[in-house]
């Protein structure tokens, strides 16, 4: 080969060398990028944008006529928010987590209502509505506080909500029948030491027998139940009471039973029935 044609090869040889490290730069340089990006994307902070972007937030999602300052909607919203950010691998705006918590709201206001209940000492008009209004399952810890504030308030006109969700709540996770009502508060809330757990009310046997209406529907139960069980109810003291029953001791009993014990009137009224109904077929067998 000539030495003008060995030169010609050395340096394309020297050009494809450049080359080929221009374009191992160019590609170390392009994953440093990603790998910054990467470490970027990693290295949001959740509490750090909530702490800038709670204001605006509220205000989006119609929140701040709730008037509540900046440091408690921060313990309110802290754990709300950071479920709704969701993967810190991205950056998102105050409008896009406020979508996003408006398309939850079934499930986000609920959990609103309930810290706010547990969190305020003397609501606002507003902030009272809006928990009885948006209040979910902690319906059933949070009631005996709601109904304290809403007697304070003189905001009777939110006790329909409150009794609703009561009783909607507690026929879905505890027992399908209700416990009697309160003859105090009306809630279905007569637990059967006869104390009330919405309202503290004692309710006293004489009180909890009116307010039911006992004489006539132990009447019904008489005329209901075969000879048998009026036989075996003749025998009993009590009968057990809860809100759509009222039913012998030998029946199945359900932890919201109340035991309501029978006077002389209740008891001669058993015999009563015993006698009319069952003693003539008894006298036949």
């Amino acid at each position: 080969m000539s030495k003008k044609g060995k030169k010609t090869a050395v340096k394309e040889k020297e050009e494809e060398g450049q080359k080929k490290e221009s374009r191992e730069e160019s590609a170390s340089e392009e994953r440093e990028k990603t790998r910054k990006k990467t470490a970027s994307r990693r290295e949001v902070d959740v509490d750090s944008w909530i702490e800038r972007n709670i204001d605006e937030v509220v205000s989006r999602a119609g929140l701040d006529y709730l008037s509540l300052d900046r440091e408690l909607w921060f313990e309110v919203l802290r754990d709300v928010l950071a479920d709704l950010y969701g993967s810190t691998t991205s950056y998102k705006s105050a409008d896009d987590i406020t979508k996003r918590l408006v398309r939850s709201s079934e499930r986000v206001l609920p959990v609103i209502a309930a810290r706010l209940a547990h969190v305020l000492d003397n609501p606002s008009a507003d902030q009272l509505e809006f928990i009885v209004v948006n209040i979910g399952d902690a319906v059933l810890d949070l009631a005996p506080r709601i109904y304290t504030w809403i007697g304070r308030s003189g905001r009777k006109d939110l006790l329909g909500t409150l009794k609703y969700k009561w009783s909607s709540t507690w026929s879905r996770t505890r027992t399908p029948v209700l416990p009697i009502a309160c003859p105090r508060c009306g809630f279905n809330s007569l637990m059967p030491d006869l104390t009330c757990i919405v309202c503290g009310h004692s309710t006293t046997e004489k009180e909890l027998k009116e307010s039911i209406g006992f004489s006539s529907r132990l009447r019904e139960l008489l005329n209901s139940v075969d000879c048998s069980e009026l036989k075996k109810l003749a025998n009993y003291d009590y009968v057990l009471v809860n809100d759509i029953e009222i039913k012998p001791p030998s029946f199945n009993r359900l932890p919201i039973d109340v035991e309501v014990y029978l006077s002389k009137t209740d008891k001669e009224m058993v015999r009563e029935a015993y006698r009319s109904r069952c003693s003539s077929s008894e006298a036949t067998q």
